[in-house]
């Protein structure tokens, strides 16, 4: 048995693709008609040709590696078919989402009655803060109005600073001559007005005598009377009373206490003249209306109870160089 030589089982290997394909599709390649191919008959002539065929070996390796391309195209054409048939990740995900979408929706149409309540919760949340924020404006208002009213009646009172303070001075005549014959000390009623009302709104004086009933004597001449004519006070008289045992006494005390409760609402001080206790009631009251008392006496004609009510007390013995007359 003969021996197939090597360069005819190379054409053979070469040759047989196209062999296959003519099987196949039942006509040669292009590439492969014009070159005659090899039978084992014809292997003799291939072993004396072979030393004549080294340069065209490399067109049979071209045109293998044409015919191993164009024998894989179908295969690749079938993988490539089957890529098609077979959907990619991402359809099969859409695929899926599509199969669950009626769940979803059940899903959604089951959440969605909790909608409007949590909607209900936020307004009632927002209403709730809402509410706390018009409190606290209300009473924000509210404290701006009480400082308001509190600066305005500052101003007032700085006012009143400014302006200085306005006096009222009430004398009880009798109180005030009797206490200084007692400790020899006469009194100089203009200076003793200047003292108390210095620094101060000088509203009113007023001095309160008592009178005799003897036509003969002039008031402005009787002994209650004359020291205070010329100054600055306001006289009120009233006749003396006497007494079975021969005594005589002048009572101002109604007419004293009328007028401080009367004037009080115009002052911011009142001066008291005498140390008499009936005056003690009326001292409370016109204190309890924010007004200042001050009580201007000898100490042997002012009661205890009337020391102890004064915001101030002025002893007349102490400024007798000041009063003297």
């Amino acid at each position: 048995m003969r021996r197939r030589p090597a360069n005819a089982e190379a054409t053979g290997a070469e040759d047989s693709p196209a062999e296959e394909t003519q099987s196949r599709g039942g006509r040669p390649s292009g590439r492969s008609s014009g070159r005659p191919r090899t039978r084992p008959s014809d292997s003799t002539s291939g072993e004396a040709a072979a030393p004549e065929e080294p340069k065209p070996k490399r067109a049979p390796r071209r045109r293998s590696a044409a015919k191993a391309a164009a024998d894989t195209a179908p295969a690749d054409r079938e993988s490539g078919r089957a890529a098609d048939d077979t959907p990619p990740a991402d359809q099969e995900s859409e695929r899926a989402a599509a199969d669950t979408t009626p769940a979803d929706r059940e899903a959604v149409r089951t959440a969605e009655p909790a909608k409007p309540t949590t909607r209900r919760g936020s307004r009632a949340k927002t209403a709730a803060v809402g509410g706390t924020i018009e409190a606290q404006i209300a009473a924000l208002s509210e404290s701006v109005a009480d400082v308001r009213r509190a600066v305005e009646t500052l101003g007032e009172q700085v006012d009143r600073v400014a302006r200085h303070a306005r006096l009222g001075v009430f004398v009880d005549v009798p109180n005030l001559l009797y206490g200084g014959e007692r400790v020899d000390i006469p009194i100089d009623v203009g200076k003793l007005l200047d003292y108390i009302s210095e620094g101060r709104e000088l509203v009113r004086a007023t001095a309160y005598s008592p009178v005799s009933d003897d036509p003969s004597e002039p008031t402005e001449q009787q002994r209650f009377v004359a020291p205070f004519v010329p100054y600055a006070y306001r006289i009120v008289t009233k006749p003396l009373k006497r007494f079975s045992d021969g005594s005589i006494k002048g009572n101002f005390d109604v007419e004293m206490a009328i007028d401080m409760v009367t004037m009080s609402e115009r002052l911011d001080v009142i001066a008291i003249v005498s140390g008499d206790a009936d005056f003690a009631r009326v001292v409370e009251m016109v204190q309890s209306r924010g007004v200042r008392v001050e009580v201007v006496a000898f100490a042997n004609s002012t009661s205890a109870e009337m020391r102890a009510l004064a915001d101030a007390y002025i002893e007349l013995g102490s400024i007798a160089k000041q009063i003297g007359a």
